[in-house]
């Protein structure tokens, strides 16, 4: 009966380690960061900038955000930054002839 239950697990071992050897997952390419856009946004509004509400408000500059369908003008305004982050703006781009929006937000 000893030879028996090694030859068992002998077997259960290797078919374990053939069936994890034969699930490798390569991660191809990564997309392009954005979202693929019609074109470029307008260009930005000019707007005045009012005084801060209080010396922790960062002031986040307008700009055109893209709904999906079109872009659409966000005002500036001041906000208070989470503690450690700094605003990024968004960024518009162009790569292979298709133009490219990266929304902007908080970041550490």
């Amino acid at each position: 009966m000893g030879k028996l239950r090694a030859a068992v697990v002998a077997f259960a071992l290797l078919a374990s380690s053939v069936l994890v050897s034969a699930c490798v997952i390569e991660s191809g390419p990564q997309p392009p960061p954005g979202v693929a856009v019609s074109a470029p946004p307008p260009a930005p509004m000019q707007e005045p900038r009012p005084p801060p509400p209080s010396t922790q408000s960062t002031w986040v500059a307008g700009y055109w955000h893209w709904t999906g369908m079109q872009y659409t003008w966000i005002p500036g305004h001041w906000e208070n930054a989470p503690p450690g982050s700094h605003w990024r703006a968004p960024r518009y781009s162009m790569r292979d002839g298709t133009y490219f929006y990266e929304p902007g937000g908080w970041t550490r």
